[in-house]
């Protein structure tokens, strides 16, 4: 217990954990200000949830809070919730009996945890306390949490390309703008074509290295010396959860290779030695449940097909280059491959900011490939035109092409992306 606190005996150690003097000798440095109240913050493995932890952390004890009251501990180790009972009871009886802050890194794979803190709640053991906690899975939240006690949820994901282009390029002064008023969307987008050239150099940069702190932090290409470390964090909390790595691999290897396009769990099945689509299903929930990958289903007028074809991104570029080279020994991103890798970056940051987004699909071919109430997105990359969008109202995204017709405009898609995403690190759910 005081392994992981060494600032109980000396509060400068903090400094000396090597999540917070490795984010304090970066530049620009990033640090997050937490949020408010109780925080379950949920996040895919290596996203920064643990650095987030340790830094707010430092701030607490730069405030003057006395060291003992700031509690951390990586639950790893624990298997259930008699476990994690045990180590606060102990914390409270050995160590403080008052209130404080308690952090728990990574507590969702803890068997019941959830029963166990509310225990801990309703015996008073967290009185005066501030909780965090954090996970790598959501597979357990599908119910309420901790029903009756304030435990906020908030998902922690990589970078999105605004905060990415103003951390490691510069800020412009343009807000974030609403899709649905695409006139005042597009008339923000024309204050950001100076800008094009050194959008477009950001957003290829951010197809390369995707929006994780630590591979932005690499000189070079990210994926040789990270690549070993974020394949091993997803196939860790894979085996964590009795999954077989094999099928994991056959589906993720089907995905890649009809990246961008419609797939079904059955057409996966019959090609793979999988079989059941069931199965297909169950380990495509799981991947989206671990914040691998996002599912995009069809949208028809306003009720979403769960049995119809889905689409399948993985959340950020840099998983997509790290479960290609998993599958398919290479982790480049091919000229062919840019098209479809924007596609679900563009995706991606739709989903983030707003419910419900799928895709559609009619009779003849003619497919949307974003779909936000009654509103379309077409991802063209390289040249594109208004008739691409098979929607009344909504946006053509292209390498560089601007031009508008009343509902319907068409934009860079690093015009786009800058101005469709917040400056939030957290999102709520």
């Amino acid at each position: 217990m005081s392994f992981q606190n060494p600032w109980w005996t000396d509060r400068v150690k903090i400094y000396h954990d090597e999540h917070v003097s490795k984010i304090s000798s970066l530049k620009p440095r990033f640090v997050i200000p937490p949020p408010e109240g109780n925080l379950l913050v949920m996040g895919p493995r290596q996203v920064g949830k643990t650095t987030f932890i340790k830094t707010t952390i430092m701030s607490i004890l730069e405030r003057g809070v006395k060291p003992t009251e700031v509690f951390f501990f990586s639950c790893d180790s624990l298997k259930d919730k008699d476990d994690l009972v045990s180590l606060l009871s102990q914390y409270r009886s050995l160590v403080n009996s008052e209130g404080g802050f308690i952090f728990l890194d990574e507590v969702t794979f803890v068997r019941d945890w959830n029963v166990g803190l509310l225990h801990l709640f309703n015996a008073g053991y967290l009185r005066n306390s501030t909780i965090y906690v954090t996970g790598s899975t959501s597979l357990y939240l599908r119910r309420e949490t901790l029903p009756g006690r304030p435990l906020n949820k908030v998902m922690m994901y990589p970078l999105n390309f605004r905060l990415f282009f103003d951390t490691f390029f510069r800020r412009l002064n343009v807000n974030t703008a609403s899709l649905f008023d695409v006139k005042g969307f597009y008339s923000n987008a024309l204050r950001l074509v100076p800008y094009i050239a050194e959008l477009n150099r950001a957003l290829m940069e951010y197809l390369r290295k995707g929006g994780f702190l630590a591979t932005n932090y690499v000189e070079g290409d990210p994926l040789p010396p990270l690549y070993e470390i974020y394949k091993d964090a997803v196939l860790s909390d894979l085996a964590k959860l009795g999954r077989d790595e094999r099928t994991f691999r056959e589906v993720v290897e089907k995905i890649i290779e009809s990246y961008g396009s419609r797939i079904s769990e059955n057409t996966v099945a019959k090609r793979t030695s999988i079989g059941s689509h069931n199965t297909v299903s169950s380990y495509l929930n799981l991947a989206e449940d671990l914040f691998v990958l996002r599912i995009f289903r069809k949208v028809e007028g306003n009720r979403v097909n769960n049995k119809s074809f889905k689409k399948v991104y993985f959340i950020d570029p840099f998983i997509y280059r790290v479960m290609k080279r998993y599958t398919k020994g290479v982790g480049a991103l091919d000229e062919s491959d840019m098209p479809h890798v924007v596609e679900g970056v563009v995706g991606e940051h739709l989903a983030r900011e707003y419910e419900r987004i799928g895709y559609t699909f009619f009779k003849g071919g003619k497919e949307v490939d974003f779909v936000v109430r009654n509103l379309g997105i077409e991802v063209k990359w390289g040249s594109g035109n208004l008739k691409d969008l098979r929607m009344e109202k909504g946006y053509v995204l292209t390498l560089d092409e601007v031009g508008g017709n009343g509902e319907k405009v068409m934009l860079p898609v690093s015009i786009f992306l800058y101005l469709a995403s917040s400056d939030r690190v957290f999102y709520g759910r």
